[in-house]
C-alpha cells in the first residue's frame, strides 16, 4: 500500500473526529467517575483555581492519554489539508 494512501485513509473527517472524541472523553471520564477527584478540586479564596495536587496517579495518566489522543486527532486534522491537494 502507498504511503499516501495510508495518510488519506487515517486523516479521513470520521477518524479524525472519533480520535477527537475519544480523547475528549479520555480527558472528562475520570473526573466524573472519581468522586474522590471531584471533592478534591477546590477553589481558594483568593481566585487561584488551581487543584490541590491530590488527584490520584491514574487520574492524571487518563488525562494526559485523552490530551495525547486530542493530539493526535489535531496533528491528522493537519496532515489532511495537505493530502487533500496530492
Amino acid at each position: 500500500m502507498d504511503p499516501i494512501e495510508v495518510l488519506k485513509s487515517l486523516s479521513a473527517k470520521p477518524i479524525v473526529v472519533g480520535i477527537a472524541v475519544i480523547g475528549a472523553l479520555f480527558t472528562c471520564l475520570p473526573y466524573v467517575f472519581s468522586k474522590k477527584a471531584l471533592d478534591e478540586e477546590k477553589f481558594s479564596g483568593d481566585g487561584d483555581d488551581a487543584q490541590t495536587g491530590n488527584t490520584p496517579p491514574w487520574v492524571k495518566l487518563i488525562n494526559k492519554f485523552g490530551y495525547g489522543l486530542m493530539g493526535i486527532s489535531v496533528f491528522l486534522f493537519i496532515v489532511a489539508g495537505f493530502v487533500v491537494d496530492l
